[in-house]
């Protein structure tokens, strides 16, 4: 599995734990899950300016 699928699954289950526990709101929890989306989606983006060639 790759880092940002294990980054996503990591932060939707610390944040569905909390918003079960009544440790943080419902709305609370959907706007971080979204924001851990756009940052995975983000992060996954790198590989778009990633070169084998300049690494080697």
């Amino acid at each position: 599995m790759g880092q940002p699928f294990t980054i996503a699954l990591g932060l939707k289950a610390v944040f569905l734990v909390t918003s079960v526990l009544g440790l943080i709101g419902l709305w609370i929890s959907i706007v971080a899950d979204t924001g851990a989306t756009v940052l995975v989606t983000l992060n996954a983006l790198r590989l778009l300016h990633f070169d084998p060639e300049r690494e080697a």
